[in-house]
């Protein structure tokens, strides 16, 4: 009965110790996520970058796109530029579930209420997976084209938060 007991102890104290971080590696770096790297690219002005902040999920897009749902969150880095993430679900052409993320950057102010915004894979800033061309949210639709390799389809996400 007591080897369980000092057994037991071990164990409890050894798991307080790694919880604690006082065992094992001191720090761990993780090396995906929308602000990895990426360097400020096209300046867009705080009223206008305003408009896009917020939480996203896809409303409509055509079957073709070969999206069921997409969601998106966008916000300011501490640099000042517009950031984000998107996670995307859907299918490929012979029918199996995909799942993808993009990082959203190089928003770029292309009229006087459009945006062009890169759909980057993770921790990267020049692997391209596509392009939205949105404008800027009415009514908390932020609608738009989204490219996917060579095709572009219509595209709507209604904002949930603007946060």
């Amino acid at each position: 009965m007591g080897n369980l007991r000092r057994v037991a102890g071990t164990v409890i104290v050894s798991a307080c110790l790694l919880a604690s971080g006082a065992l094992g590696p001191g720090v761990a770096r993780a090396t995906t996520g929308p602000s990895y790297n990426l360097p400020p690219t096209y300046p867009v002005s705080s009223k206008f970058a305003k408009q896009f902040i917020g939480q996203y999920i896809l409303a409509s897009v055509p079957a073709a796109a070969h999206l069921r749902s997409a969601a998106l969150g966008i916000e300011v880095k501490d640099t000042g530029f517009l950031y984000g993430i998107g996670q995307f679900y859907g299918y490929d052409a012979s029918g199996s579930q995909s799942s993808w993320v993009a990082t959203l950057y190089h928003f770029h102010k292309t009229g006087k209420v459009q945006m062009t915004i890169d759909l980057l894979a993770p921790a990267t800033a020049s692997d391209l997976l596509g392009r939205l061309f949105v404008t800027a949210p009415m009514h908390n639709i932020l609608s738009g084209k989204i490219q996917i390799g060579i095709h572009t389809y219509p595209v709507r996400f209604r904002r949930i938060s603007t946060r």
